[in-house]
């Protein structure tokens, strides 16, 4: 146990500094326009970072607006690609197949009493029986 625990420990220790540096960018930059490597003046130098982090930024900013505007138009395709709606308005033809309307008693023996008329008055007669279904 007391192994993993300095083992934790030690690697907490190495860790840390990697992550100190890496945050304090400012710094860093400030430190190599300082040494005249970059081959211009500190103003110089400091202004073409700073240029250089806008510009990756802008360029970041501009590929996600990019993606975003791809999605949206591969979402408006697919919805291109599907079928038009049905009509809203069609001539009823009963109830689709497998699943009748629930019908209340007196609504369900009015329907069966259309059988008993005439075969020309049979088509009426359920129309204004099931003209009352919700």
């Amino acid at each position: 146990m007391k192994k993993i625990f300095v083992l934790a420990v030690l690697g907490l220790v190495t860790i840390l500094p990697a992550f100190a540096q890496r945050g304090d960018s400012y710094e860093n930059d400030r430190r190599y326009c300082a040494s005249g490597r970059s081959g211009v003046d500190f103003n110089t130098c400091m202004w073409r970072i700073q240029r250089d982090r806008e510009e990756r930024y802008d360029r970041r900013e501009q590929r996600a607006y990019e993606r975003e505007q791809r999605r949206e138009y591969e979402r408006r395709e697919r919805w291109a690609e599907q079928p038009p709606p049905p009509p809203a308005y069609r001539q009823w033809d009963g109830p689709p197949p497998g699943e009748q309307p629930r019908l209340s008693d007196m609504q369900q023996r009015a329907l069966d009493n259309c059988n008993l008329l005439a075969p020309r008055d049979q088509p009426r007669c359920r129309a204004t029986v099931m003209s009352t279904v919700r």
